[in-house]
């Protein structure tokens, strides 16, 4: 924000009272720290869904999603103060921000990630980024759970595969595990309190098998069915399959999945799910169809807050995965 003579006493007052306001060098140095205790802004903005939730020591205080494709550069301010508003919390009584990463929607990931970097910036409070796959599949996780009558009584291990469109039998995806059916606050809190856990895993009972990716879906499913007849055959080590990605290595708590199932996008899927499941998946599929909510974006980024994982709030760019469609023109002309 300039601090020239050009700033009339009614501009810096309009400022003051805007939802992002608080810019100082001193107030972003004395507000970095993170309060367990305080509330939490989460975002995300990769897919048709657009989500903004509030949370406070891990309990989600208020959330909304809207199907408003192509449309979240307009809306998402307006959702974010009736989402304060509506729970009386002023911008000043965040103490973190939360945003998903993508990969999804090129413009929309970068609607989200740049939010954050504001607030961040403009309230002095850390900001953290996490997968919006890994929040697709958590998220759907909970509404399975919250559908069984049995939730939270067997240590059922479930493969959970996102799905997001990505057009040409294509879907940005990944591969999540999870062993037990207890609610994700504490399904996340079986880390250790150190913090001391495996890369890209967010704790002992909820893991990533496969990072984010664009992928054919029925290639993916195939690999995927690969893997789960050899982890059936090789429970007690844990089991291994190659794909281009590299080795799929299938720890042993997680090697053994009472079903595989498919989230989020899944309506263009469905046919080729439907096929590996007849022809490669040895385990029960499930198809949920299921749209990305805010929630789970801030539970995820409660533990990276805590050890201190936050983004350059400067430098921070989101998880792109392709290409956009000008770099691909832009390096065929180069080649040609």
């Amino acid at each position: 924000m300039s601090s020239g003579n050009g700033n009339s006493t009614r501009e810096r007052e309009k400022a003051q009272d805007s939802p992002l306001a608080g810019d100082s060098e001193g107030r972003e140095s004395s507000r970095s720290g993170f309060d367990e205790n305080g509330y939490v802004l989460a975002l995300d903005t990769s897919t048709a869904s657009l989500a903004v939730a509030l949370l406070q020591g891990g309990r989600v205080v208020a959330e909304k999603h809207t199907i408003v494709e192509r449309n979240h550069s307009i809306h998402l301010m307006p959702h974010l103060q009736e989402l304060l508003a509506s729970s009386g919390i002023r911008p000043n009584d965040l103490s973190a921000v939360v945003a998903g990463q993508g990969p999804g929607s090129y413009t929309g990931v970068r609607i989200a990630v740049t939010a954050a970097k504001t607030f961040a910036w403009s309230l002095g409070i850390p900001a953290a980024a996490v997968s919006s796959l890994e929040a697709l599949a958590l998220g759907a996780r909970t509404a399975l759970l919250t559908e069984s009558a049995d939730a939270g009584s067997d240590g059922a291990v479930r493969w959970f595969v996102p799905l997001m469109n990505a057009r040409r039998g294509q879907a940005f995806t990944a591969l999540y595990a999870s062993a037990g059916n207890e609610p994700a606050v504490e399904l996340l809190g079986s880390a250790s309190a150190s913090g001391d856990v495996a890369p890209d895993n967010t704790g002992s009972r909820w893991v990533r098998l496969q990072p984010d990716g664009i992928r054919l879906v029925a290639d993916f499913a195939r690999h995927i069915g690969d893997a789960a007849s050899g982890a059936e055959a090789a429970a007690t080590t844990g089991a291994q399959s190659a794909d281009e990605a590299g080795t799929f290595a299938v720890p042993s708590a997680f090697a053994m999945p009472q079903e595989i199932v498919f989230v989020g996008e899944t309506s263009l899927f469905e046919e080729t799910i439907g096929q590996a499941a007849a022809a490669e998946l040895s385990v029960p599929v499930r198809v949920l169809p299921y749209d990305l909510t805010a929630a789970e974006v801030g539970l995820l980024g409660l533990p990276r807050l805590k050890r201190g994982e936050t983004i350059d709030k400067y430098t921070f760019v989101p998880n792109y995965t392709q290409l956009t469609e000008a770099e691909v023109n832009l390096m065929a002309k180069a080649k040609s």
